[in-house]
C-alpha cells in the first residue's frame, strides 16, 4: 500500500485550448505549477492532445468523451489519478467501471455545472436576450449533458467550486455528499504579496474583465453604462479581453457612452494584475460562471467588486461590506451600484480592506494540496490504497 506522503502520478485532462489566459485552460496550467511544485509527476492533456478533428462543436461535444479514452490510450505511463474534466470523462469512466484489477483512480472535475449553465441559457432564451433554436436545445442535453451526468455518476470521486455545485449533483443522485470535494480556485502567491497597499492611487475608473457575449451579461452592463455616463459623465470603463472586435463591442453602448469606453485585447496575466491595481472597480453583469476567478483576482489585489450573485461571488463577498452584490439581469441596480462606488473613495477604500483577507485565504498552492488529498481519497474509493 502506498503511504500518505508518496508522491502521486497524476494526468489533468479537458477539451480546451492550451491557453493559460483562458478561464478553464488556466486552471491546469496552474494545478500543473503547484502539483509539480509538491513533487507530484504530472502531465496535462488538452484539446489538441485530444484529436483536431472534428472541429465542429456541436460534433465534438459528442466525440470528445471517446477522444479523450483514446488519448489516453495512446500514453505509456501509468497514472494513479486520472482528473478529468466534466463529460471528457464518461467513456474513461465507463471503461475503469468495467476494469478487473488495478487501474487509475478517475476524478470528475466541474469548471461549472454544464447543467447550471443551460438553465441560463434558457433563461436568456425567455428574456428575448438571445435566441437558441430548437436543435440546440435537444441536441445539447442529449450529446453533452447527458454525459456530464454520467461522468459524474461513473467517477470515483467529484470535484466541483462551490457549495451549490455540490447540492446540485446530490440532488440529481448523481454522487453522494461524502464523495464530492468542493475546492475553489486560487491566486498565486506572488501576486498576492506584491498586491498595492489599501488606499493607493487608482483613478481609471471601471473594469470588466472577460469575454464579451451573453453569459457575462454584456447587454445588462452596457446598458448600465450607458444610464451612468448620463449621471455621471466623468465614469470611465475598460473592457479587457473581450474576444470581439472593439467596434463590436462599442456598438453596444449607447453614443454618448462610446467615448468613455476603451476596449482592450486579452493581455498575460501579469498584465491583468496591473489593471486590477489600475482601476477603481471591477464589474461583475454576469447571469452564470462557473467560478468567477476575476473576481477572486481583483479582491486580492484591493480592488472593489460590483458582481451579481454568479460563482465564487456569494461565498466571497458580504454585500456592503466586502463588495456590492446586485440583481441579476438589473442595468439599474448595476448603475445605481457602480454610481455608488464611483462617488465614495471611503467605500472604495473599506470593501478593498475586507475582500483582500478574504482572497488571501484562497492560493493556488491550497487549492492543489486540498486537490491531493481529494485524489487519495479517489484511490481509497478505488482501493488503491488504505
Amino acid at each position: 500500500m502506498e503511504a500518505a506522503n508518496t508522491p502521486l502520478r497524476i494526468l489533468l485532462l479537458g477539451d480546451y485550448a492550451p491557453d493559460p489566459q483562458l478561464g478553464s485552460s488556466k486552471v491546469y496550467y496552474k494545478l500543473h505549477e503547484e502539483l509539480t511544485r509538491l513533487g507530484h509527476m504530472c502531465d496535462v492533456m488538452l484539446g489538441p492532445d485530444l484529436g483536431v478533428h472534428p472541429r465542429q462543436p456541436k460534433i465534438r461535444w459528442a466525440a470528445a468523451p471517446v477522444l479523450a479514452a483514446r488519448a489516453v490510450a495512446r500514453t505509456r505511463t501509468t497514472y494513479d489519478v486520472i482528473d478529468v474534466a466534466s463529460a471528457e470523462g464518461s467513456v474513461l469512466g465507463l471503461r475503469a467501471a468495467l476494469t478487473a484489477g488495478a487501474r487509475p483512480a478517475i476524478v470528475s472535475r466541474s469548471h461549472g455545472l454544464e447543467h447550471r449553465n443551460y438553465e441560463r441559457l434558457l433563461e436568456d432564451h425567455a428574456a428575448g436576450l438571445t435566441r437558441k433554436g430548437w436543435p440546440r436545445r435537444w441536441w445539447y442535453p442529449a450529446a453533452r449533458l447527458s454525459q456530464v451526468a454520467m461522468a459524474a455518476r461513473l467517477a470515483d470521486r467529484m470535484i466541483v467550486l462551490s457549495a451549490g455545485d455540490a447540492e446540485f449533483v446530490v440532488a440529481r443522485g448523481w454522487k453522494a455528499r461524502d464523495r464530492i470535494d468542493v475546492i475553489p480556485h486560487g491566486v498565486s502567491e506572488r501576486f498576492l504579496a506584491s498586491a498595492p497597499p489599501a488606499g493607493g492611487r487608482r483613478g481609471s475608473g471601471l473594469l470588466f474583465c472577460g469575454t464579451w457575449d451573453d453569459v457575462k451579461g454584456s447587454h445588462y452592463l452596457a446598458a448600465a453604462f450607458s444610464d451612468l455616463i448620463n449621471r455621471m459623465p466623468s465614469a470611465r470603463m475598460t473592457v479587457l479581453g473581450a474576444a470581439r472586435p472593439p467596434e463590436y463591442v462599442l456598438s453596444q453602448f449607447s453614443p454618448e457612452a462610446r467615448p468613455a469606453v476603451t476596449v482592450l485585447p486579452r493581455v498575460p496575466e501579469d498584465a491583468v494584475m496591473q489593471h486590477y491595481r489600475a482601476h477603481d472597480a471591477l464589474v461583475v453583469a454576469s447571469t452564470y460562471e462557473g467560478f468567477g476567478m476575476v473576481i477572486l483576482e481583483a479582491m486580492s489585489q484591493r480592488l472593489p467588486v460590483i458582481s451579481t450573485p454568479v460563482g465564487c461571488a456569494p461565498a466571497l463577498i458580504r454585500d456592503g461590506e466586502s463588495g456590492l452584490l446586485v440583481r441579476p439581469r438589473s442595468p439599474e441596480d448595476l448603475a445605481a451600484a457602480m454610481a455608488r462606488v464611483l462617488g465614495d473613495a471611503e467605500l472604495r477604500e473599506r470593501l478593498a480592506n475586507a475582500a483582500y483577507p478574504l482572497a488571501a485565504a484562497h492560493t493556488w498552492a491550497r487549492t492543489a494540496a486540498q486537490t491531493v488529498q481529494a485524489y487519495r481519497a479517489a484511490m481509497v474509493a478505488r482501493g488503491g490504497v488504505s
